[in-house]
């Protein structure tokens, strides 16, 4: 069976910025600088419009500033960049054009976040922590422990669920979610988190669970996602 280092790895490398990049062929582009505006105007769901010059691609109009800019060093991400990887690059712009043997052949956007493979990722890890939390309250998750260390509310919908199951229920602890495992540690003093975060990983790790969820619905949630990564790789390597 793999480690989790060994999964994490795979994961980085398996999934990578050319499976969800829109490929060269697929981008909206303008013959020339001077049409580039109007096509702007006629794709409004694109911010940026490349423009190709003897067959490669070195310019883009940028809609939001109506300026016209060269594709530059800080615009380009290998094809290589793993999922995880792109998140923090995303953090501090909104796109990138995608360089694969020396040519541009694809753009990825920070909507592009929402692809099922980032979602993936995202799982992936953050069942992971979830895992490696509840490991880490073994001898904690009886129901008098429970009972004392959860709110009161929480313990009785916990509970509730528990006995509307029947004879097929496993046992309270198995009716935990994210954010019941992660305070729980944190109050048993396994795992050093704050409560803003463990909100954060439950909102993502519902929004990577439902196939009618983004991860982001707009550009500052991008910081979200990657402080929840750099956040679950943190706790992950303390553990």
């Amino acid at each position: 069976m793999p480690t989790l280092k060994e999964t994490l790895k795979r994961l980085a490398t398996t999934f990578t910025v050319r499976d969800i990049m829109i490929p060269r062929v697929g981008l909206i582009c303008s013959d020339d600088e001077k049409q580039a505006a109007k096509v702007s105007d006629d794709n409004p769901d694109f911010n940026v419009i490349p423009i190709p010059r003897e067959g490669q691609l070195t310019g883009y109009f940028e809609r939001d500033s109506r300026s016209i800019k060269r594709i530059e060093l800080d615009d380009l991400i290998s094809d290589g960049t793993s999922l995880l990887d792109l998140v923090e690059i995303l953090e501090d712009r909104q796109f990138s054009f995608v360089l694969s043997h020396r040519h541009i052949e694809g753009y990825v956007h920070y909507s592009d976040l929402n692809h099922h493979l980032v979602k993936l990722a995202f799982y992936v890890i953050l069942e992971a922590l979830e895992r490696v939390a509840l490991d880490s309250i073994q001898g904690r998750d009886d129901r008098e422990s429970l009972k004392r260390d959860l709110d009161s509310n929480r313990f009785e919908q916990i509970e509730g669920a528990y006995k509307r199951t029947g004879d097929a229920a496993r046992g309270l602890a198995s009716y935990l979610n994210i954010s019941d495992l992660l305070r729980l540690a944190a109050k048993a003093g396994t795992v050093d988190i704050e409560e803003s975060v463990v909100t954060a990983m439950k909102d993502v790790r519902d929004g990577a669970a439902h196939p009618s969820n983004n991860l982001v619905s707009s550009y500052p949630d991008v910081k979200k996602l990657a402080h929840v990564k750099r956040e679950c790789l943190r706790v992950l390597g303390a553990m």
